[in-house]
């Protein structure tokens, strides 16, 4: 096998670009003031995180039964790290979904959701469990930016066409 299954690639791409609105989604509700527009985005927020976790959990079960690619170093600890990146990548995305549903659970911000009612939005800083999804995903981003820097250190520096692996085209 010299790439990932088209069905495992195109949950990676899905969940990547899922993280990104996710992101942008949860620094928009950090950022924004005005709570009737907060009000509006806490769903999308809420049903893009979700199906991120839904996502990850369809990608390991596909790259289970799919199987991968043979290690594509020579190198044993390097493939050691890369195993355990994509591992670590998997539990940080699961993390950082459950610590979400539970500070959505936990805050009130439900309530505020089912009334239409912005006034009870609840103060965040309060919220045990946001401290959690917010040390979650810098962990999450932290893993994101190094698998990112590694896939393109073999791209252009190895010039290994890993990256070849992952890609949804698939090899001739």
């Amino acid at each position: 096998m010299k790439q990932y299954s088209k069905r495992t690639a195109i949950m990676h791409w899905l969940i990547f670009l899922l993280v990104i609105a996710a992101f942008y989604f949860g620094h928009q509700l950090d950022e924004t003031k005005d709570t009737t527009q907060k009000l509006a985005m806490y769903p999308f927020h809420f049903l893009i995180g979700d199906l991120t976790l839904l996502l990850v959990l369809v990608r390991i079960y596909f790259r289970k039964k799919d199987g991968e690619p043979a290690p594509a170093n020579a190198n044993p600890l390097l493939n050691k790290i890369a195993a355990a990146t994509h591992g670590l990548l998997n539990i940080a995305v699961i993390a950082v979904t459950i610590s979400g549903m539970v500070t959505a659970a936990t805050s009130g911000v439900i309530d505020a959701l089912k009334t239409s009612d912005p006034d009870l939005i609840p103060d965040f800083s309060t919220v045990g469990a946001k401290e959690y999804h917010e040390l979650f995903i810098v962990v999450l981003l932290l893993l994101v930016a190094f698998h990112a820097v590694a896939a393109l250190y073999h791209q252009f520096i190895v010039r290994d066409n890993l990256m070849r692996r992952i890609m949804i085209k698939r090899l001739p």
